[in-house]
């Protein structure tokens, strides 16, 4: 009876896994069909190379842009030799994940194409474009955040970080995606030029100009919509604290925050004095109340306070955990530069 229920909840798990899949794949589907690809958009990623490739043969050849270089083509074509590189590089599990989720992702874009599925398209200079490049932003990160949460992505620029990150921990992941994404962000500027023929130089500025900034919109958007995601809407400090009262503040922060810390031996080099460090991670929410409890114990502490990009542990459960705890793959998301760990009360 137990290994009965066993196997349901494993199975009723990967339902729900596998479901995930197939809706954040359709998700970024119709944010790359509808919104960013008719707009010649290219907010980087391999995404963005698909759009790039579609809207210049477009220029000169619509049946081959729509059959040969159509998005869902490029996308699944590029993404082949990442997919074989990540199976013998990086986790097994994630190369299978992701590879499901391409194949998704261009198979409802193939679609898309088939079935003639509305396009939201407006001209470069008009408002509708600034809608487009900002839901299709949102729609990209919604589904880039959720699916890094559940050891997934849709290939490209993540499974290039992730190479990178395995090779040397130490390199900033986040600069070498933004140099990534930024170069293929300016070559949507390569179609405005196509265009330049009659035109004046302001109009030929404009041309080029204002693909490039939208597609830097929908690039920012997305990054800070994925990011919300992983890290959640409100993030944490990191108060150090150097006091002779580390006791003291400890365990009005446990009463008062409940919240943890650790404690830390420490001598001034000036001074020569012994001193404790007190080392703290709280909510937003409770940096002031921590401010004033520091203020009150010991007004000569002396403090200083870093913004945690991610925190784990006890008392601190990430999204990716919430989401599916107990999991026994990994989840590490390594687009944040930072892993602040606050794993027990001391």
């Amino acid at each position: 009876m137990e290994d009965k229920n066993l196997l349901k909840k494993k199975i009723r798990k990967y339902v729900l896994l596998y479901t995930a899949f197939i809706v954040l794949s359709f998700i970024r589907a119709v944010s790359t069909y509808v919104f960013i690809v008719p707009n010649a958009f290219a907010p980087g990623g391999i995404g963005g190379i698909a759009s790039v490739v579609y809207n210049i043969v477009k220029q000169y050849n619509v049946s081959l842009a729509e059959s040969v270089f159509n998005p869902a083509v490029v996308v699944f074509v590029l993404n082949i030799p990442l997919l074989i590189i990540s199976f013998f590089k990086l986790n097994k599990r994630f190369t299978f994940n992701t590879a499901f989720c391409v194949l998704l992702y261009s198979g409802f874009m193939g679609l898309f194409s088939l079935i003639k599925f509305p396009v939201f398209e407006g001209a470069i200079d008009s408002g509708i474009v600034i809608i487009a490049a900002l839901v299709g932003g949102i729609l990209a990160g919604v589904s880039l955040g959720f699916l890094l949460m559940i050891n997934s992505s849709l290939g490209g620029t993540d499974i290039i970080a992730k190479l990178g990150y395995k090779r040397n921990p130490n390199i900033n992941v986040n600069w070498q995606i933004f140099v990534f994404d930024s170069i293929i962000v300016l070559f949507s500027g390569i179609i405005g030029i196509i265009n330049i023929e009659g035109k004046n130089a302001n109009e030929i500025f404009l041309a080029v100009s204002l693909p490039i900034f939208y597609s830097f919109i929908t690039l920012y958007i997305t990054s800070k919509v994925a990011d919300i995601i992983t890290n959640g809407l409100e993030s944490s400090y990191v108060f150090n604290i150097i006091t002779s009262k580390a006791e003291e503040i400890g365990k009005a922060v446990v009463a008062e925050l409940k919240r943890g810390g650790t404690i830390l031996d420490g001598k001034g080099i000036y001074t020569q004095y012994n001193r404790m460090i007190l080392i703290c991670v709280v909510k937003k929410r409770q940096a002031s109340q921590l401010k004033k409890i520091v203020a009150t114990i010991d007004p000569e502490a002396f403090m200083y306070i870093n913004k945690a990009s991610e925190v784990s542990g006890f008392g601190f459960r990430s999204q990716a955990q919430m989401f599916d705890e107990g999991r026994d793959f990994e989840l590490k998301h390594e687009r944040n530069e930072t892993s602040i760990k606050n794993d027990k009360y001391t």
